[in-house]
């Protein structure tokens, strides 16, 4: 998308961890997105949801050595998140496609995405921390894209507090 045309607005970009809700909504917009930082990010994330899935699928998993917030994060990731939600990937995808760097997007969101926010962020540090300590076969994410994950939920919790959008301000490639 080219600077100055209206994004078409999607609903909650974080899929499963916001469920449907019919409180208030409040127009989130995201400036300047580096197009292939947050298809890392997605792809990072998909990587993570799908071996916390077979993980819980394991009906033999070694509790005895496993860690237990790894079992619960098994338990919260690989059960109750581990469904596929909608998440409104087609725009990202199209300006991946025309060689685009950076895209701007525009959600309607419920109050309640500020809570999706906070344990989305919560649950993929804990997962990275278990990437590091080579508990999980994923790596964990790379500093520049927690850096983007960071500002990307933020957006959304400063938008709802009724704060005007920042732009994404780093580089726009890994």
């Amino acid at each position: 998308m080219t600077a100055g045309e209206a994004a078409e607005p999607h609903g909650s970009p974080l899929g499963r961890y916001d469920p449907d809700g019919t409180d208030g909504l409040h127009e989130v917009r995201l400036l300047n997105v580096p197009v292939r930082l947050l298809v890392a990010g997605r792809e990072h994330h998909d990587d993570v949801m799908r071996e916390f899935a077979m993980l819980a699928l394991a009906e033999d998993a070694d509790a005895e050595h496993t860690p237990k917030r790894l079992l619960e994060l098994v338990d919260v990731l690989g059960r109750r998140y581990a469904a596929a939600a909608a998440r409104p990937d087609a725009e990202v995808d199209a300006a991946m496609a025309r060689g685009e760097t950076s895209i701007d997007l525009t959600y309607h969101v419920p109050d309640h995405v500020q809570a999706a926010a906070d344990e989305l962020s919560a649950l993929m540090s804990e997962a990275d921390e278990f990437c590091r300590e080579r508990r999980l076969l994923s790596l964990a994410r790379p500093a520049l894209v927690v850096r983007f994950s960071q500002w990307y939920l933020d957006e959304f919790r400063r938008q709802i507090a009724g704060e005007p959008p920042r732009p994404w301000d780093g580089p726009l490639d890994l």
